[in-house]
């Protein structure tokens, strides 16, 4: 049965690179192999010519009855120098040093028909093996003699040649066999140091996928593609954090936000069925009685309409549905709702002030629902003789708050902040401001103030007919515009002050609406849900 082996990446890396470094190796080995052999051969082969002449006149001396004496300096020890004639049998072979120490002479010629040929092709170097059983080669040169009808043949055994190639095969093999090994042991430390971070990501992914999302990836490493995949594995890992983070968020606030609508609207449903439940069984029959029942009924049916109209613009808003942006005045928009607010309450103290040129881009209407509900929030909980201001001023930077307060912002539904990677900062804004003198908020409860539903005491019950929606809208209508809610309050009867920053609008030369150019060196105060700021406003200065 075949087994499949699954190697790893350290492996793989590995078997790769001693692959690569055995066929460098064996090119080398050949390379220098075949480059000595051929530098033996070019010197034997000058060792051949340079003996010729000399054994021509040896042999030829010795082939006419003279003694022959003749032992060349220029060749090894076993050489033989023969002397060959085309037309006779004769032949002269001489052994150059001790007869021990010569191999058997190589076969260089044939007879047919009485006629001696050379086996060897004339004036050509040629490799030749001996006669006998040993296999001894000789490098062979023959030079004819063409007015004796003979040949002059040297030959020079290639033992020493052979010898030489063989110890160099021999080292080359040993050489190749320690780099192979100091390669394997010192490649494979060296993987598992540099792929020691892919190990570490795995173990984070495997916790990560255990649940554990606030692990991450050690980010101290060199800027190479380990480091790279490091920094991105861990944005990718915060951004699933956030986002999981995010979710389960959305979902306790849905789950509170259903819990907490169903029992808003159970209570008027109740009054509506009980007095209904009353008059059909007769216990509602006097006129005075029955009037007071239709007006209980009107009275509920109208909160439980302003509830489900509250909360029908918060579904939108959260769906991030299209409004129709516009330049819009804001001093003129909100001197109306004040206008509209003081008609309701003319004895309640109240002021207005706003700068001219206050221009935002947004929805006329949406922006009306903001002023509206903050007053309205300021007369609800707030004696009929406390004062209220509703002021409007630009802000050029980044915006302050008021000193010495704590301050909560509303929370966005997105993780998105103003100026991030939506876009530039701004580098103006509006701020709309409605300050009372009433009881204030205790600083415990001023990051739940937005929440939906969020009532801080029994001064903020049904009683007064509030769907606890209000501020809410005002968060999500402030940051479908690109704004940010937030409130300050000492509590122990300070007052407090309601606030919207919006990114401003200006003018262009042409009379045309531009955004203003954004800085961005500019950023933002985020302080903490709930934060002491310590940077004067010199135009907010809270009442009492």
């Amino acid at each position: 049965m075949a087994h499949n082996i699954d190697m790893t990446l350290r492996g793989k890396l590995l078997a790769t690179l001693l692959a690569l470094l055995a066929v460098a190796v064996i090119t080398i080995d050949v390379t220098t192999s075949s480059a000595l052999r051929s530098f033996l051969y070019q010197r034997l082969d000058q060792q051949l010519s340079q003996a010729m002449a000399p054994a021509e006149r040896s042999l030829i001396g010795a082939a006419n009855g003279l003694d022959y004496s003749h032992q060349p300096p220029f060749v090894p020890v076993g050489t033989y120098e023969e002397y060959i004639t085309k037309n006779g049998p004769t032949i002269v072979a001489a052994v150059v040093s001790q007869p021990s120490q010569a191999g058997p002479p190589p076969v260089l010629t044939k007879v047919s028909k009485g006629v001696t040929t050379l086996t060897v092709t004339p004036g050509k170097p040629t490799s030749v093996v001996s006669i006998g059983g040993n296999g001894l080669t000789y490098r062979v040169l023959a030079s004819p003699l063409p007015q004796r009808d003979s040949y002059i043949v040297v030959a020079i055994p290639l033992i020493t040649v052979d010898g030489t190639l063989h110890q160099l095969l021999f080292v080359e093999i040993l050489v190749s066999l320690g780099v192979f090994l100091l390669v394997t042991s010192l490649g494979s430390a060296l993987l598992r140091l540099g792929l020691r971070p892919l190990t570490a990501m795995t173990e984070i992914a495997s916790e990560i996928g255990d649940g554990d999302l606030t692990k991450r990836v050690d980010t101290d490493l060199q800027d190479d593609e380990v480091g790279k995949l490091a920094n991105a594995l861990n944005k990718m890992l915060t951004r699933i954090q956030v986002a999981v983070e995010n979710s389960r968020t959305s979902e306790e606030r849905l789950r509170r936000f259903v819990a907490d609508a169903s029992h808003e609207l159970r209570t008027p449903l109740t009054s509506i069925r009980g007095y209904a439940e009353l008059y059909g069984r007769g216990a509602i029959s006097e006129p005075e009685q029955v009037t007071k029942a239709m007006d209980r009924i009107e009275s509920e049916s109208i909160r439980m309409s302003v509830l489900v109209e509250d909360l029908l613009a918060l579904a939108r808003l959260d769906q991030s549905r299209s409004l129709d942006f516009k330049p819009v005045d804001l001093v003129g928009l909100a001197r109306d709702a004040f206008e509209d607010a003081r008609a309701v309450e003319p004895d309640r103290p109240m002021r207005f002030s706003g700068e001219p040129s206050a221009t935002v881009l947004g929805d006329s209407y949406r922006l009306t629902q903001v002023v509206v509900n903050l007053l309205s929030n300021a007369r609800s909980h707030t004696p009929p003789d406390a004062q209220v201001e509703v002021r409007i001023e630009l802000i050029s930077g980044t915006p302050t708050f008021p000193k010495g307060m704590p301050v909560a912002f509303a929370k966005p539904a997105l993780p998105i902040e103003i100026g991030s990677a939506d876009g530039p900062m701004p580098t103006s804004w509006v701020r709309l401001m409605v300050r009372d003198a009433g009881p204030g908020i205790v600083e415990s409860e001023l990051a739940k103030i937005f929440e939906r539903f969020y009532r801080t005491d029994v001064s903020r019950s049904r009683a007064q007919g509030g769907s606890g929606l209000g501020l809410s809208l005002v968060a999500a209508i402030s940051e479908a515009h690109s704004g940010r809610a937030w409130v300050a309050s000492k509590g122990s009867q300070q007052g407090s002050t309601f606030g919207i920053d919006f990114p401003a609008y200006v003018a262009a030369a042409d009379g045309s609406q531009v955004q203003n150019e954004p800085d961005p060196a500019e950023e933002i105060q985020t302080p903490e849900e709930i934060k002491t700021s310590e940077q004067p406003d010199a135009s907010v200065n809270h009442p009492g």
